[in-house]
């Protein structure tokens, strides 16, 4: 099968981008997508063919995802066998009848945009819901056209049911487990996310800042739009509470591999490989009770799952951990059904199934 594979951008290094990675390998698919920072990404992608567009309005918001909708619904792909989109607006590509068969892969659904409307002003907001709401009828006429939707968590899933009335299926996205390995704990616990409101780091703060002895690294990059955020998390961090930055790869598996757990804060959030990256490395994640946390983590013997109050809750599972014992083969074992080999052959169910038709 030729396989065209299309995505938002590709400028940054996130789930979305791996899974599409194992699948571009897989197919030796092209990638179609608007703008493409080979420096922001994962260097592999400049081993295929990747076709941008760039956005003239970019980075601006409501403009950018105006004009990529346009694009998006512009790209003929009749030359190719199947299609695959990801993201937000890569989509739009079903509006054109010779763009199918068409697989949409869905890692997030509109529950985002709640939590960051959640920290803008009133009038702001005011027009963000208007702005929402003019998108949801170009996604709803995209999404009736599309011939099978995936979703990466039965929390995306129930989302999608709720608020599209669809029925997809779920396919866990794909984590490489060959590059995590276990070994002897440290004494530091460690939190990996983009910077940015919606993850709570002030709840990872609050934590480390009550239990002085303990120790935690945080791991992640910052876009321009945070960076004033970004400021003033690190003025507010406690001594015992360091920021690392964006690291490779290999930086964070070795990190992972030496740390007591994992800390992860955000609240509601879609699926995230993090978990997946602590439980590979037979170490446990320390999580909020919500999203698809819940999918992930085993309570008690790969993790733990944290209710509100948050920052009191997870002072004290910090404060116990010692006291816990968490099997590392557990751990490992919970991860491999979120393993590439997994995903690649559910993917090629789908495929194959839809090639035949």
């Amino acid at each position: 099968m030729k396989v065209a594979i299309v995505h938002d951008y590709l400028t940054q290094r996130a789930g979305g981008e791996r899974a599409i990675l194992v699948l571009a390998k897989e197919f030796k698919a092209d990638i179609w997508t608007t703008e493409y920072d080979k420096e922001k990404t994962f260097p592999e992608f400049k081993e295929f063919n990747v076709y941008s567009s760039p956005l003239v309005f970019y980075p601006f918001p409501v403009l950018t995802q105006m004009e990529a909708v346009v694009k998006f619904r512009k790209i003929s792909l009749q030359e190719y066998d199947i299609v695959i989109s990801f993201g937000n607006w890569a989509k739009q590509v079903s509006i054109k009848a010779e763009n199918h068969p068409h697989v949409h892969y869905e890692q997030s659904f509109y529950n985002i945009y709640e939590n960051i409307k959640s920290h803008l002003s009133f009038p702001t907001r005011q027009v963000a819901n208007i702005w929402s709401s003019f998108m949801a009828k170009f996604d709803y006429e995209a999404i009736r056209k599309i011939d099978c939707i995936l979703c990466n968590s039965e929390y995306t899933k129930i989302r999608l049911k709720k608020d599209w009335n669809v029925n997809a299926r779920v396919i866990y996205p794909p984590v490489n487990l060959k590059k995590f390995r276990y070994r002897k704990s440290e004494n530091f616990f460690v939190s990996i996310q983009e910077i940015d409101p919606e993850k709570e780091i002030e709840i990872q703060l609050e934590t480390f800042r009550k239990m002085p002895q303990e120790r935690l690294f945080i791991i992640g990059s910052v876009t321009k739009k945070y960076l004033q955020y970004f400021e003033k998390l690190k003025k507010a961090a406690p001594p015992n509470v360091t920021f690392l930055g964006d690291l490779s790869d290999e930086k964070i598996a070795d990190i992972i591999s030496r740390c007591k757990a994992v800390i992860r804060t955000g609240i509601d959030r879609d699926f995230s490989p993090v978990p997946v990256f602590a439980m590979a490395s037979g170490k446990p994640c320390i999580a909020t009770n919500t999203g698809s946390n819940r999918e992930c983590i085993i309570h008690g013997k790969t993790g733990l799952l944290i209710n509100p109050p948050y920052a009191r809750n997870f002072i004290n599972a910090v404060r116990t951990f010692n006291e816990r014992d968490f099997n590392p083969r557990v751990c490992r074992k919970r991860a491999e059904i979120f393993s590439e080999n997994r995903f690649i052959k559910q993917m090629k169910e789908v495929l194959s199934n839809l090639a035949k038709r």
